[in-house]
């Protein structure tokens, strides 16, 4: 299992396009949103609530070029990403947050996205102090309905149905070569390059 999926806590997207071509749209938005790429090392944030030494990640996965991953910082406000890639700029795509029970606060979640809107989203996630389940949109053929009429809310989403359901949407994060690339990976901000030092 790649390092990744092993943390207490994890929260990743994929959107059904190049990253090249993304890159490229955030780039073309309005000047008072528009955003450039700047390469970075392909390091995964650790995703705490509080924004970490390590940017928003955008990378293209060595076993499909065709997607672009996303690892955003949980309190960042770097979802936006997924939201103008799939409802702005009309890209399939799939979001999940997945919570081992160690976890403080434990959630497994997912959601697609399709035609420029969400297309369905379920969630089991502890709410203190109760467990609450929630899903919107019509079932896809991965999932497992059978388990949402569990009587612990805990045990009607758990990690490896979120998993199975990425992969059957066709991300294949079980591989390592999804957590590799043959290209940089690059981080999105604001603002025009910054001048060069003077050496005069």
């Amino acid at each position: 299992m790649p390092p990744v999926l092993e943390r207490p806590f994890f929260n990743l997207s994929v959107v059904r396009t190049p990253l090249h071509g993304l890159v490229g749209q955030f780039a073309g938005l309005p000047p008072l949103v528009a955003l450039r790429a700047e390469n970075t090392a392909l390091d995964f944030p650790a995703q705490g609530y509080q924004r970490g030494a390590l940017p928003l990640l955008l990378w293209s996965p060595a076993c499909d070029p065709g997607l672009t991953a996303v690892m955003p910082g949980v309190g960042s406000g770097d979802h936006f990403v997924l939201s103008y890639a799939c409802e702005r700029f009309g890209h399939d795509g799939v979001a999940v947050r997945s919570s081992t029970m160690a976890d403080a606060e434990p959630i497994n979640e997912f959601i697609t996205y399709a035609g420029n809107r969400m297309q369905r989203a379920v969630r089991a996630m502890k709410d203190a102090p109760r467990w609450d389940f929630f899903q919107q949109g019509e079932p896809l053929p991965c999932e497992a309905t059978h388990a949402y009429t569990a009587r612990r809310v805990r045990d009607r989403l758990q990690r490896e149905a979120v998993l199975d359901c990425l992969h059957a949407w066709g991300a294949p994060v079980r591989e390592a070569a999804f957590w590799q690339s043959a290209q940089p990976a690059v981080t999105l901000v604001r603002g025009v390059p910054s001048a060069p030092a003077s050496l005069g």
